[in-house]
Parts: structure tokens; sequence; C-alpha cells
């Protein structure tokens, strides 16, 4: 599938709704990018144990308290 898409003066592109649902994307989901001559490959990462650990202080309400304990050591 080959689809062409256009880049905005912010340097953004859109990933294309076929593509998304293909990878299963959502918001704030992580992609490698890797460039080989002038291909451009996107890749979905898994989710990091930092965002996931981010995510679950979040929703307790006390991400920042949290996350300044974890990272002190």
């Amino acid at each position: 599938m080959a689809v062409s898409v256009k880049m905005s003066s912010k340097n953004q592109i859109v990933v294309p709704k076929l593509a998304r649902d293909g990878l299963r994307l959502r918001a704030g989901d992580r992609l490698a990018v890797t460039v080989t001559g002038e291909t451009v490959h996107l890749e979905k990462l898994p989710a990091n144990l930092e965002d996931q650990l981010r995510g679950a202080l979040e929703a307790l309400g006390r991400r920042d308290e949290l996350w300044a304990e974890l990272t002190e050591s």
C-alpha cells in the first residue's frame, strides 16, 4: 500500500488512517524512523516501562510527586 502525504510548513506529516489502523497506532505511541537513501521506514515501538509508569502515576493523580521520588536515585 502506498499513499501520498504532504509535509506541512512545520515539517509534519499525517500518518494515513489505513496505516494507523494497520499498525494499531494511538495518540502517544512511539515510532522508530529509519532512513535508507531516500526511503523512510516507520515501525511501531512497544511501550517502554518509563511511559507505562508515567501513565500509571498520572492516573493516580500524584504523577509529579511520585515520579520525583522514583527518579531521585
